[in-house]
């Protein structure tokens, strides 16, 4: 493995453009060596004499003035650092060679080329949407696209379709097939007369990225992929538990960083048992029976009109509302088609219900339960689908049948036969007894998918919480645990009807 630079890039262009102006190479070191990060004179000479950052191009004189002027003036913004896509980086990467341009040294951990690009149909992309998952979950990188994979050789995209292609399009495909969901900036080099499209894909600082649903035959949902010398593959082992060390090294760090902050009083602790909340200033006690209502928001972020209970300062501490008192959850940033259904199943509430609404827009999936949301909003289901409508989706039929749900055109009940008729009567009853095993998952949810209006709230509850066992019992990446999994989301939906739809 290459040893990791201690100059960067930037700092490297900024050395050779002091070389170029003549600068001693003593005078220079001055520049950039720095307590925490010691520099060897002879790294000035080894970039001096091309053995260090030959790659790397000289900067241009505005940014060694920018480099001078922070270095005079504390105050002063440092020069910026250049996009992963800047034309010289871009250039860098490549050599010349009897009139045609090569990728310098093929692929290797970062790079990975592609001689074509196609973003849709989805099952096109499914190949370059392996690799952006693979380098995401490794260092990041680059993603060539007009490269011929056994040569290197710059023979160009054939069309302007890159050119074309919009980089919002991209970041929903990314949306619906990956989470976390990676970063992507798209560049474009001309070289010889010839374009190579570029994306470049920023590492993963939340990872794994994991494939959240099948495209085409080179994604497969729940795979982790991981940008390999030469190769995008499923992670080994190995790899896969340095992700996983990273982010724990990582929420240590926070933690620590937190606890410092109340060490020096910038913020305090609350007893979750007493109510006391202390720090260095002082302390105050939130009574007792507040505690079960407050809601714990992300950083940052405080709003008092989206109905959920907050405590705020005034003189004294009060409620800022009378209203439902439950426990409100961010699951997480980037939606995925299990929380949608999870959250459902389990009843737990999100802080921002609109953007569950949203996703199910830009899912192939068709049925995802969507009233447990709606009740969650301050809007009414008409509202929900004209928003909707105006919506750019990713798959416009997804959108369309999600309207006619909300409009009552459409809805997830679906007449049962054979067993699922017969175990429908007795759920009917308040007959529930929960399958054992993935054949009776099967029936179960076809039954529930029959189910009457009459169905009392208590015993559609009790139905909920089986229906999440069943779900987890088919997670397999097979065509039959999927064709379960197709089943039981129907059947959520069906529940999430008799239990919201009449609120809204």
């Amino acid at each position: 493995m290459a040893k990791q630079r201690n100059l960067s890039d930037a700092e490297i262009g900024i050395v050779k453009a002091m070389l170029r102006k003549g600068w001693r190479n003593d005078v220079i070191h001055f520049y950039f060596n720095k307590p925490d990060r010691l520099i060897s004179p002879g790294r000035i000479t080894q970039i001096k004499t091309g053995k260090y950052g030959a790659s790397v191009e000289e900067a241009p004189p505005e940014e060694l003035e920018a480099f001078l002027a922070a270095r005079e003036d504390p105050e002063a913004k440092p020069p910026p650092a250049p996009s992963p896509v800047d034309l010289r980086i871009l250039r860098a990467m490549f050599v010349r060679e009897t009139g045609t341009w090569r990728l310098a040294g093929g692929e290797t951990d970062r790079t990975e080329c592609k001689a074509g690009f196609r973003l849709q149909p989805e099952e096109r992309f499914s190949k370059a949407l392996r690799a952006i998952a693979g380098l995401a979950n490794n260092k990041g990188g680059y993603l060539l696209f007009g490269i011929t994979d056994a040569t290197f050789q710059a023979d160009g995209l054939p069309d302007d379709i890159f050119t074309r292609s919009d980089i919002s399009l991209l970041n929903r495909i990314l949306v619906g097939a990956l989470d976390p969901v990676p970063h992507v900036t798209k560049g474009l080099i001309k070289l010889g007369g010839k374009q190579v499209g570029v994306l470049y894909v920023e590492k993963h600082d939340h990872g794994p990225v994991i494939a959240i649903k099948n495209v085409g035959q080179d994604v497969k949902e729940g795979g982790i992929y991981f940008r390999y010398v030469g190769e995008t593959r499923l992670i080994k082992p190995g790899e896969l538990r340095q992700i996983i060390g990273a982010r724990e090294q990582r929420a240590i760090a926070e933690f620590s960083a937190r606890m410092n902050r109340v060490a020096t009083g910038k913020e305090a602790t609350i007893d979750l048992d007493s109510g006391e909340v202390a720090g260095t200033s002082g302390k105050f006690v939130i009574d007792r029976a507040l505690l079960p209502s407050i809601q714990f928001v992300r950083e940052g972020e405080f709003s008092e009109t989206k109905g959920a209970p907050a405590l705020r300062l005034i003189g004294d501490v009060e409620p800022v509302s009378e209203a439902e008192r439950e426990r409100t959850r961010v699951i997480r940033e980037n939606v995925t088609p299990d929380a949608v259904i999870r959250n459902f199943l389990r009843n737990e509430k999100v802080a921002e219900p609109m953007q569950y609404i949203h996703f199910q827009a830009h899912a192939q999936r068709k049925w995802f339960p969507v009233w447990f949301y709606v009740d969650q909003t301050n809007v009414t289901a008409a509202e929900v689908a004209e928003d909707l409508r105006r919506q750019v989706a990713t798959y416009p039929s997804s959108r369309n049948a999600l309207v006619a749900r909300l409009a009552g055109k459409d809805a997830a009940f679906r007449q049962s036969t054979g067993k699922a008729e017969a175990l429908r009567a007795k759920l009917a009853r308040g007959e529930i007894t929960a399958p054992t095993d993935v054949e009776q998952d099967v029936v179960f949810a076809g039954a529930v998918q029959a189910l009457p209006t009459t169905v009392k709230p208590k015993e559609l509850e009790a139905i909920r919480t089986i229906l999440l066992g069943c779900l987890d019992r088919a997670q397999g990446a097979d065509s039959r645990s999927s064709n379960r999994r197709g089943a039981i989301y129907r059947a959520a939906c069906r529940l999430d009807e008799l239990l919201y739809s009449k609120k809204n």
